[in-house]
């Protein structure tokens, strides 16, 4: 017998196997029903915090709070000694009452010429010009007037004051202790507040996470350091925005801190319950296949074996959360034969559904 001959009995072997149905074992996908469980690294951040630097030059007459007290806003960190602007404003004060005294002397004035031009007493250039003098002079008392207030607001910048309810974490200065006015650059800041009575948990989550968190949804966090106490919390905002160098999107929660036991900065675990997504079902692990980096399932419709792609979730043993429309209703191949094609005829016999977890 030929090469050639014995090439084509292969063939016709090979398709008179094919016309008979092969024989498979088929499952029903169950819905899923219970709720997954996502759970991501956050840490803990102030709800609020500030680093308060000083406007005044001068030196540190008083401090009066140190790390871990309790302030309110409005509440007096520290005093400035600032002898600079206290002459500034004693100068400008006395500026004040000058401008006010030629003020009322320019005003009586032209008044008294505008009483007199009536009996021509002065000409008319003599009382607009005193006229116009008393503009000029009252234009001099609001000059000095800003003045004065403008310095009176730096002299307020020598007491530092707290501009939110917060803790101290840290300070810098102490009584004696020089300070330079509006000095740019990270050292210049005098304490450091924080508002821990709620605080900022950020996580970073992963796409099929980030695509259903919205704000407002609850979850719950879990610190090892504290270990069986479990605090509520929720969404507050999210970046949206998949970033990809991580491939994750920042979200933040809110977590209720009221009595302050909890510090910023703690690193923990957040878990979010999500129910399940629409069209997701529990399948026998041995149903799924492998090709070409995609997960495929094998439907028997119709006689028929019928390959479709599904995306793959929790593996929960001897049964995997798989997610495709296409399943509902479907009946799936168990353990296919790696030499099923497309098409091929298929006997279907139905196995007992196994048992969710």
């Amino acid at each position: 017998m030929t090469e050639r001959s014995i090439l084509a009995c292969l063939l016709m072997l090979s398709s008179a196997l094919h016309a008979d149905p092969v024989a498979v074992k088929t499952v029903l996908p169950q819905a899923a029903s219970a709720p997954r469980v996502f759970e991501v690294p956050g840490h803990t951040e102030p709800a609020q915090e500030a680093k308060i630097s000083c406007r005044a030059t001068g030196t540190v007459r008083e401090r009066k709070v140190d790390i871990g007290d309790q302030v309110k806003a409005g509440d007096i960190l520290a005093g400035i000694d600032a002898p600079e602007i206290d002459k500034q404003v004693e100068a400008a004060e006395a500026a004040v009452e000058v401008a006010t005294a030629k003020d009322h002397n320019a005003r009586s004035n032209a008044d008294r010429a505008a009483g007199a031009l009536k009996s021509r007493a002065v000409s008319v250039e003599e009382a607009e010009q005193l006229a116009s003098t008393a503009v000029q002079v009252e234009a001099a008392l609001r000059l000095a007037k800003a003045e004065l207030g403008r310095l009176k607001e730096v002299q307020g910048f020598a007491t530092v004051r707290a501009p939110f309810d917060a803790t101290i974490a840290a300070r810098k200065i102490d009584r004696g202790d020089q300070v330079k006015g509006d000095s740019a650059g990270e050292a210049a800041w005098l304490f450091h507040l924080v508002h821990i009575k709620e605080l900022r948990v950020v996580a970073e989550v992963a796409p099929d996470l980030a695509l259903r968190v919205e704000d407002g949804r609850d979850a719950v966090i879990r610190f090892s350091e504290l270990p069986g106490k479990t605090f509520p919390a929720k969404v507050s905002r999210s970046s949206r925005l998949i970033e990809r160098t991580s491939g994750t999107m920042r979200v933040e929660l809110l977590l209720k801190n009221e009595d302050r036991k909890l510090p910023a900065g703690l690193t923990g675990t957040v878990a979010f319950t999500m129910e399940p997504v629409a069209g997701t079902f529990l399948l026998p692990s041995n149903t799924l296949l492998n090709r070409n980096g995609k997960s495929q399932v094998v439907l028997a419709e119709q006689g028929k074996a019928k390959f479709i792609e599904v995306a793959q979730g929790r593996n929960l043993g001897e049964l995997v959360e798989v997610t495709s429309p296409a399943l509902a209703g479907a009946t799936v191949i168990v353990s296919p034969n790696a030499m099923l094609r497309e098409g091929d005829a298929v006997e279907a016999t139905a196995l007992p559904p196994k048992t969710k977890p």
